[in-house]
Formats: C-alpha cells, structure tokens, sequence
C-alpha cells in the first residue's frame, strides 16, 4: 500500500477523456466491495483522490453521464459510451494451464487479430480512435473512441459481438446454391445444383472461410477415420463411410487434378459424389473451421454501455502492474513482464516467504524461488499481490 501511495504521488494516471462525465469505481485494500457512484472535475482532484485513500483497483466508466456521481444509473442520464472489448486469459481456448508468462503471449496473437482483421480491417475504424491498453492482469482492453459508435446501443454492439465471434454465422450466405445445369425431359426440368466458393477477392468472413477451406483440405490429408475422429470431436456419430467418402472425393485425381484444388480454382463446391460427403464438409467448416477465425473477447463487455473498466496507468492491485495504455504501432514491442512494471520500484533487496515453488520472468530476470528468499522490492510487491508470497516469514 505504502509503494501504491508513493506511485499516485510520482506519476498520477492521466484521466480519460470527458473526465467531468465519467463514473469513477475503486477497490481497497481493506475492503472486498466496488465504492463506485463517483465523479471528478478535474484532474487534480482524481489525483488527490488516488494519493489520499491509496485504492488497489481504480476502474472509470465506459460512458458519459450528465450526472455521474448520481447514486442511481437513471438519474446520471446516460448520454452515450466507449466501445470496449476485453481479451482475457478466461475466454481465450488454449491459455489455461500456461505459466502467466506464455498466457499473456498467447493472449497478444489473439489481440493483434482482433485489431488487425476484424476492428481495422472488417469494421475500417480509425487507428487512431483505439486505444490499446493492458489490463496490468491476465489480458488487454480496448477502447473504441469513435462518434459513429458512441450512441449504439446493448442490442447494436451485441450486433458487433456477433460477428467478431462468428456468432450463427449463415453457411448458405458463405456457400451459396446456384443451379449450375438443367435437363429438360417429358416436361419435367432436372436441375444440378452446386455451391459457390467466395473468389480469392473476397472480403470478411467470405473470405476467411475460403482461407478455411485451405486449411481443412491440408489438416485431413493422409489421416486415417480414426485420427479425424480424435481430431474433430464433431464427427462423432458421423458413419465410417461417409467420412470416407468425403475423403475420397477431397483427394480424387480422376478430374486430373484433386477435387479439393478444382473446388478452389473454379470456386464451386461440386465435386462431391454424394450429398452426404458435402454436407459432412460444410458441417466441418462451421462447426471446426469457423471458430478458428473468431475472436475470442469477453462478449458481456462489449454490448454492456454502463461498464465499469480499469483506469489506464492506475495499478493492478494483483500484481502491482501498471496498467498500461498503447497506440497499435508501439503494441508489437510491448512486453507486459517487462514494460509495465513501475519504474518507481526499487532494486532494494527485500526479504519474502515464497509459497511452494515460483518460477517465471519480471523486468527481463529469470527467477526461480521456494522458501524464504530476497529479492528486488519490485518482485516482492508481484509475488505478493499474486499471493505467491508474503512479508510474514514461517516461524523457526
């Protein structure tokens, strides 16, 4: 408590924009609540506010309220909200069981995907109306400034959800039917049908599916029913038959080249002998493919237009992390053990009780602790507030 102290005193977090309309929400030490309903009008009195009560957490309000430290949300009067979407270790398949280390670099693939295809690339923001920021925790948080965006309301960015997540995504939409032929016979028409392969031009999700397509045809070849089965968990009930069938029309070179590379250079999913074979592969790219292209945000944040989320350059009170603010073009050198502790704490040796054994990286150090240890004050302030350790020494 006393470094968090001296950190608001040293470096005061500089406050968001439209300070004046913003709910500001803490966390203490001493306490296990959010104390929220407050509001500030300038930035020396937030300052004052962080030096003189020391929070762990500080969080302000994605919105802008006319009156924000009303004690009721109808009587603050909402007047519009952020965008934000939140990348965290909990919703990201993969990260769990990772050391904290390798989970925060899985989590950044996940981030510069999020960034890059879906909130520059499909949606065409600005890059300058994002702020990127680390969590000081287990992930990173992205503010959306925008003012096409910030009267939307839970229903309109559920709408945003939906697509980054590839939420009911219309494969007949992706893959449309056309009739390809027609025989006319005693006045009775047959019709061939075929599907459509978005073109190499596509864009969005037309685009990714065709990419997906790609990756199918190379993940299946050479794996036997049983590898596939083990590989695909929606194959499960799917007879031997079919799945073999399927594969052997993918992989056919009767046509003189396979059928999977006829599919992509003619962009027609038609070289399938049975129906069955072409509805199992279209079955496998939304229910294996699909996901593999989504992001995999904390849904609930993005559509809620009243979110409370954390201050940038406030501290993580289970880490003693800065939380740390970025443009895109500086998030690729970023690292979170390395960039976001507070340069305000000291080398100074400090004596800890580590609980069990505690290994990783701070500050571009190795450590690998177990007992009482001393260590630099910055990673005992880490371990602590990770509960890894703690200032009390066993008794002898």
């Amino acid at each position: 408590m006393t470094w968090f102290h001296r950190f608001y005193k040293a470096q005061p977090p500089r406050p968001p924009t439209r300070l004046e309309r913003r709910e500001f929400g803490f966390m203490f030490f001493d306490r296990n609540f959010v104390q929220r309903h407050i509001g500030f009008i300038s930035p020396g009195e937030l300052q004052s506010f962080l030096i003189s009560q020391v929070p762990s957490h500080a969080y302000h309000s994605t919105a802008y309220y006319r009156f924000p430290n009303a004690s009721t949300m109808d009587e603050k009067q909402w007047e519009g909200a952020d965008l934000i979407f939140d990348l965290d270790a909990d919703h990201v398949k993969g990260a769990e069981g990772l050391s904290y280390e390798d989970m925060l670099a899985r989590i950044k693939v996940e981030l510069l995907r999020l960034i890059d295809d879906f909130l520059l690339g499909d949606l065409g923001l600005d890059a300058s109306n994002l702020k990127i920021v680390f969590s000081g925790g287990r992930g990173y948080h992205i503010h959306v400034s925008d003012a096409r965006i910030a009267q939307l309301k839970s229903h309109e960015r559920r709408e945003i959800v939906d697509y980054v997540s590839g939420t009911d995504l219309n494969m007949d939409w992706v893959f449309p039917e056309r009739v390809s032929a027609s025989k006319t016979f005693q006045g009775r028409t047959q019709e061939s049908r075929v599907r459509s392969v978005p073109p190499p031009s596509a864009g969005g999700w037309r685009k990714r599916m065709r990419t997906g397509i790609e990756w199918l045809v190379e993940d299946m070849r050479a794996r036997e029913v049983s590898d596939l089965r083990a590989r695909f968990p929606s194959l499960a009930g799917v007879q031997d038959g079919v799945i073999d069938g399927m594969l052997h029309d993918l992989y056919d070179r009767s046509h003189g080249t396979e059928g999977a590379r006829l599919t992509l250079d003619n962009n027609v999913l038609g070289y399938f002998s049975d129906r069955r074979h072409l509805d199992l592969f279209l079955s496998l790219l939304d229910s294996e493919v699909r996901p593999r292209f989504t992001s995999e945000i904390d849904e609930p944040v993005t559509s809620d237009i009243k979110r409370l989320i954390r201050l940038p350059q406030s501290l993580h009170g289970k880490t003693g992390l800065r939380v740390v603010p970025m443009d895109r073009d500086s998030l690729g050198a970023f690292e979170p053990l390395r960039d976001a502790v507070p340069d305000i704490f000291p080398e100074t040796g400090t004596e800890v009780f580590v609980k069990g054994c505690q290994e990783g990286t701070l500050k571009g150090r190795r450590y690998e602790l177990e007992g009482i240890c001393e260590v630099p004050l910055y990673l005992a302030i880490f371990l602590i507030a990770r509960r890894e350790a703690t200032l009390e020494l066993p008794p002898e």
